[in-house]
């Protein structure tokens, strides 16, 4: 009901108000003397200086400039210098109208960047004394992606989710932000404009933020800064240097199945409201999906009494899984252990992209869910007779598979209970040499039940 009556607020003042303060263009202060127009001031002439060396900007307000101070560290270790030439326009107490002004007053002239991280819109949310509504936040946001757009048509906009504030999720600020971020992924349509949803990962189990990670529940701490960074690295190395990130390792979200991402929010919006521990999350796509639709029964066989989560789709790629289980599926739970399969709709890729995936995936699982045991199951056997082609793929991807080593993690195979003596995968097992039948998913699901009977 909440939501609805924000909502309904949100459409009042879109009709109301075709332009509101947070879409002024205004300085935090004309005088030449005030240290924001001496920052600016500086700013365009070392912009001036650099000229096309600039490839990435951040833009922001007090979270991004202070990577000149708290994290200093951190922008000194990725950011100064090699392999990115990277600009600081953050300032602090920065609204959007605010960054409105120095787009408009020459920040984003003289240059050509490939690529621009944007996060924007606590202080119009909250700050000064005064609260803007959530809808003139959403029109501000879009108002900077349309002014940068302008002036940098080449270049690809990071957009960043307003990170957390406030010790709980039931916080005012923390909940109007939330709200904001909810319609502000919106404006990223993956290609112009990507969204990085990298504040989350900040937070306990419960949606608790720790003075760990903001001492003051609003500005990063050093630990904080190296969070976001993990988050933005990947989705620069692929805009700034291509070459460098396999596309599998990417998190990619399916666009063209919007129940996909409807799904995706609905599954966000159950375990954002239940901290429960859940035994056996089903991580991945559709092979394990097969254990809700062509073999429940052996699923349910497995887990005896225990409790499960299904996390599966079908004809889910490893980053379009690595996208779900970053962007909110492995969050606000505990999980005592992960069943992770991926890879099995990737047979166009090489076997080294698909093996760097399905590890950025295991190790994006270890890092939100850091006490549970995962549990890898390579992509089982796929074309008919052991020497086709699309078998020495999946022999190939799963021996790239095996290496990867995190703490607690298990290696569980049923391969070769799937092949007769020959190395042929039996039709009983799968008809069309690819899927699963019901007794193939028997035969999986005894290999897995005697690890879940052994470990849980």
């Amino acid at each position: 009901m909440k939501k609805l009556l924000l909502l309904s607020f949100l459409l009042t003042g879109l009709l109301q108000a075709a332009e509101p303060t947070s879409c002024t263009p205004v300085p935090q202060s004309y005088d030449p003397n005030y240290w924001w127009m001496i920052r600016h001031k500086a700013k365009l002439e070392d912009i001036k200086e650099r000229g096309d060396s600039i490839e990435v900007v951040f833009v922001g307000d007090s979270i991004t400039h202070n990577y000149e101070s708290v994290g200093l560290s951190v922008w000194n270790k990725h950011f100064n210098g090699n392999p990115y030439n990277t600009l600081n326009l953050g300032y602090g107490g920065d609204q959007t109208q605010n960054v409105l002004y120095r787009i408009q007053d020459g920040e984003f002239d003289g240059y050509k960047a490939k690529a621009i991280v944007l996060m924007i819109g606590t202080n119009n949310s909250g700050q000064y004394g005064y609260d803007e509504p959530p809808g003139d936040v959403i029109i501000g946001i879009k108002k900077v992606l349309e002014g940068i757009q302008a002036k940098q048509p080449q270049a690809k906009i990071i957009l960043c989710s307003i990170s957390p504030r406030g010790g709980s999720k039931s916080d005012t600020l923390r909940v109007r932000n939330d709200f904001i971020n909810e319609e502000i992924i919106k404006f990223a349509d993956g290609v112009n404009i990507i969204w990085c949803d990298w504040g989350n990962q900040m937070l306990d189990a419960d949606g608790r933020l720790s003075t760990n990670m903001c001492n003051d529940l609003l500005h990063p701490t050093v630990k904080g800064y190296e969070i976001w960074v993990k988050n933005v690295l990947p989705l620069l190395d692929q805009i700034v240097h291509p070459d460098t990130t396999p596309s599998c390792a990417i998190p990619k979200v399916r666009k063209e199945k919007t129940w996909w991402t409807a799904i995706g929010v609905r599954r966000n919006e159950i375990m954002n409201g239940d901290a429960s521990i859940r035994d056996v999350v089903f991580l991945g796509d559709s092979q394990l999906e097969g254990f809700y639709s062509v073999d429940s029964a052996k699923r349910k066989e497995i887990l005896a009494n225990k409790s499960d989560f299904n996390l599966t789709f079908k004809n889910d790629l490893v980053q379009n899984v690595l996208w779900r289980a970053k962007y909110g599926e492995l969050h606000s739970f505990t999980a005592r252990a992960i069943i992770i399969a991926a890879g099995n709709a990737n047979t166009n890729d090489a076997p080294e992209n698909v093996a760097a995936g399905i590890e950025a995936l295991v190790r994006g699982a270890r890092e939100r869910q850091k006490n549970a045991r995962l549990v890898i199951t390579p992509i089982l056997p796929m074309g008919r007779e052991k020497d086709s082609a699309l078998r020495k793929w999946v022999e190939a991807v799963n021996a790239l598979v095996k290496e990867i080593s995190v703490n607690n993690i298990f290696f569980v195979d049923p391969t070769d209970d799937l092949l007769d003596e020959n190395g042929t995968l039996p039709e009983e097992f799968s008809k069309d040499g690819v899927t699963l039948t019901k007794e193939g998913y028997d035969v999986w699901g005894d290999c897995l039940g005697k690890w879940i009977k052994s470990h849980l």
